[in-house]
């Protein structure tokens, strides 16, 4: 398994190896940065379109096409690393089973006429990298990869009616009715199986990137949030902080979930109650509104642990001096005092300052998956997903940018590239004009001085072919 994952840091040949053939491992001694395929970018050009004071807006080429007509438009932070640290993924893939177990090869489905000979996805991906960017990067060219191998492997299961329980063994084997009661009775079905085949995949590329970042003396994460059209039904698989919505004339449904030190703080505080040793003699487990101070002790104050969603009091003690896991205000709030995100991939040698205390145990790369099902839905022209990075949320909520859809959509109903012009919409209104050195919104706060990324995807072309 570990000769396998660590195969996935090379490129991949296009050719297919025979059983018997050596199998090299070559791995690169760096990676060099780019930005994302389907930008069609010259390292003249993403040097030239990387200057955070002008902070150009990125498109795909006119003759271009992402699939299914997907929009996408990115910009680059005003200044807060040297690099734009997102990345992003836009492509079908054909699930196909290898002849021989031991094979592994890639296929890439070249057009969406070829579904006859396998299974066609389509494949969304956002990256977005901390402490560099070389962990998101690696996850936008390897991810989808794993993803497919995993969903191969259980190729003949969710191809097969969806409505017969997944046996109890993959392969070679009838199951007895007592075992396939088993799945009756847990409630397993193809869903389940690719919710499985996608958390499966996100840990696999997370101990690649360990292993990557331990042989080249690198640091860094990212952030994960991919869609994943697959047999009539979208998987949205978030671990991190960007977002994805589903825009409509009339509501705005939430597609994911976001995970940080806010709104994973009870699952961070347990992990320190079972293992207090992660915490050093740096930190406590308890939250407090505030830090405790010395002249706190002996009196009763405002608290919460691990096992509670409401607030009580307790005794101030000397042990409560220290500071707490979880600390800060709003998007301030950081686990240890060092990360905001609960959940990505990479950061296995981040360490609280000054200190031999490691993060990442507090870190999970598994992701919540969420279902949506195409089929029981009808869709229009305006009806979109907004799939985007924090760098939009940090200045634009749901209804903000739904509201602006709506509108754009309608004023551009047969404009063959819409898509992408709501995208380059949507990334310009975050992103400001720059007045007085500083990047402003229409109403003068502060824009977002994020990298900021957004995919557009067309539901009414998407759901046509279920």
């Amino acid at each position: 398994m570990f000769k396998r994952l660590k195969r996935r840091t090379a490129s991949l040949s296009s050719s297919r190896p025979s059983p018997s053939s050596p199998r090299p491992e070559p791995t690169p001694t760096h990676r060099l940065y780019s930005r994302p395929h389907f930008l069609h970018q010259s390292p003249a050009e993403t040097s030239q379109n990387g200057d955070e004071r002008a902070r150009p807006v990125l498109l795909p080429p006119k003759n271009k096409k992402l699939p299914w007509n997907t929009g996408y438009a990115e910009v680059i932070n005003a200044g807060k690393s040297i690099l734009n640290e997102d990345q992003a993924t836009c492509r079908p893939i054909l699930l196909r089973k290898a002849m021989d177990i031991e094979e592994e090869w890639v296929l890439l489905c070249p057009n969406e006429d070829t579904q006859d000979q396998g299974l066609a996805a389509t494949y969304w991906g956002l990256f977005d990298g901390h402490n560099g960017p070389m962990a998101a990067v690696l996850t936008s060219e390897q991810l989808h990869h794993l993803i497919r191998e995993q969903l191969e492997e259980i190729l003949d299961v969710i191809s097969g009616p969806c409505n017969v329980p997944p046996p109890l063994h993959l392969a070679g084997h009838k199951g007895t009715q007592t075992e396939i009661s088993y799945g009756v009775e847990k409630n397993i079905c193809v869903e389940n199986l690719v919710k499985g085949a996608l958390e499966t995949a996100f840990k696999n590329c997370d101990e690649l990137i360990e292993h990557y970042q331990a042989s080249h003396n690198q640091a860094g994460g990212c952030t994960v949030l991919v869609i994943l059209r697959l047999l009539g039904k979208l998987y949205v698989a978030n671990a991190g902080d960007s977002r994805a919505i589903i825009v409509r004339k009339t509501e705005v449904l939430p597609l994911s979930n976001e995970f940080t030190a806010v709104t994973e703080r009870q699952r961070i505080q347990h992990l320190a109650f079972l293992k207090p040793e992660l915490l050093g003699d740096a930190f406590s487990r308890q939250e407090f509104p505030r830090r405790v101070k010395r002249n706190d002790i002996g009196k009763k104050i405002l608290y919460r642990d691990y096992f509670m969603s409401g607030w009580g009091y307790k005794m101030a003690q000397e042990d409560d001096l220290k500071y707490p896991v979880v600390h800060g205000d709003g998007r301030q709030t950081r686990v240890m005092g060092t990360i905001a995100v609960t959940r990505g991939l990479g950061d296995h040698g981040l360490m609280v300052y000054d200190t031999d205390l490691q993060v990442k145990p507090f870190l999970s790369c598994i992701p919540e998956v969420t279902v949506f099902d195409l089929g029981q839905q009808e869709f229009g022209q305006s009806d979109v997903i907004v799939m985007a990075t924090d760098g939009l949320w940090d200045v634009m909520s749901n209804k903000e940018v739904a509201d602006t859809s709506q509108r754009f959509l309608e004023d551009q109903n047969h404009n063959p590239r819409r898509y992408t012009m709501l995208a380059q919409c949507l990334v310009n209104k975050a992103r400001g004009t720059l007045q007085d050195g500083d990047w402003k919104l229409e109403d003068d706060s502060f824009a977002s001085f994020d990298d900021i990324s957004v995919f557009v995807i067309p539901l009414l072309n998407i759901a046509d072919s279920v």
